[in-house]
This record gives C-alpha cells, sequence and structure tokens, in this order.
C-alpha cells in the first residue's frame, strides 16, 4: 500500500463552509479524488471536507466543510485588472506555512499558459508562489478576490512568474459545480 499526500491551499467563499481550490489539489497525479482531504483554518480548527464538484479542465474544484458564521472572501471583478496593479496573494506556501501573504502587480492580464496540457487565460503576477500556493487567493488592494493561484514557472534562473485563474472564470464553474 502506498500513501501520497499532497497539501494546497482554498479559499472560503460561503459563511457556512464552501470554498473554492483548484482540482490539482484534490486529485493526484492518476486524477482520483484524494480519499481524505482535511481542511486546516488560520484559527488552527480542523475540518473534514467534502469534494462537491471540481473540473480538471478549468483546475477548479468546490469542496465543503461542516462548519458556520466562516469569513467569506468578497469577489472583486477580474475583468478590470490592470497591468502594474498591485496585489496579493494568501496561500499555504511547502504545505506547511499556512496563511502567508506575499505581495506584487499584475504582470499580464490574460497570458495564455498550457497547464497540464490545457491552455488557458491566466493572470500572471510577479508576487511570490511557492507548491503549496495552488488554490490560495489573489486579491486587489481593496481585499477583494480577484483570482485563485493554480501555476508558477520553475526553473534554474526562473523568478517571479505566477499564474492566477481569474475569479470570474472561476465563478462560472463554481456556480455549474454547484
Amino acid at each position: 500500500n502506498y500513501v501520497t499526500q499532497g497539501a494546497g491551499s482554498g479559499v472560503i467563499i460561503s459563511e457556512n463552509g464552501y470554498i473554492v481550490t483548484n482540482a490539482h489539489v484534490i486529485t493526484g497525479e492518476t486524477s482520483a479524488v484524494a480519499d481524505n482531504i482535511l481542511v486546516r483554518l488560520t484559527t488552527g480548527e480542523e475540518f473534514t471536507a467534502t469534494v462537491i464538484g471540481y473540473d480538471t479542465d478549468a483546475d477548479i474544484a468546490i469542496i465543503k466543510i461542516d462548519a458556520t458564521g466562516l469569513s467569506a472572501a468578497v469577489c472583486g471583478d477580474s475583468d478590470t485588472l490592470a497591468v502594474g496593479e498591485e496585489l496579493v496573494v494568501v496561500g499555504n506556501p511547502l504545505g506547511e506555512l499556512g496563511g502567508t501573504v506575499t505581495n506584487g502587480i499584475v504582470s499580464a492580464t490574460e497570458r495564455e499558459i498550457s497547464v497540464n496540457g490545457v491552455k488557458m487565460q491566466l493572470v500572471q503576477t510577479n508576487a511570490a508562489v511557492s507548491p503549496g500556493n495552488s488554490g490560495g487567493g489573489m486579491f486587489n488592494m481593496e481585499g477583494k478576490l480577484v483570482g485563485i493561484i493554480n501555476a508558477k514557472s520553475s526553473g534554474t534562473g526562473v523568478e517571479g512568474l505566477g499564474f492566477a485563474i481569474p475569479i470570474n472564470d472561476a465563478l462560472s464553474v463554481t456556480e455549474q459545480l454547484m
């Protein structure tokens, strides 16, 4: 028996426990949904999550925890993002540094990137994005959610190339999944 585990991030989108993340956070390399999904809030509280739905091509998943009274993210409009606009990324880099915030700017608004063989139009940022940040939020300076982090370019000499699914795209997928 082999046990694999991964870590990622997510954003609470409703006070009753719905969370948006990436499909690749809840599925393994075999594209099978994880047997157990543990959600740890910044308060330290832990919950077992249920998968509501996911779309591997859009790289979006909705999971739910049994909780109420949560603080949900307020969504912005990713269509209004401008190159040079400041933003912050919140996530769980390396799977052990939950609640980490990094800052940067919008480097490009509609960068065509191939993620796992699927072409996507993503928001590019120079904010630090590390493994474990996937599924985390990209927020504008008004504190509004404008993207869901899903990729980074890595390699020798590569820095400051993070990518996010625009929140308008992510929300249209979440509505279909829910």
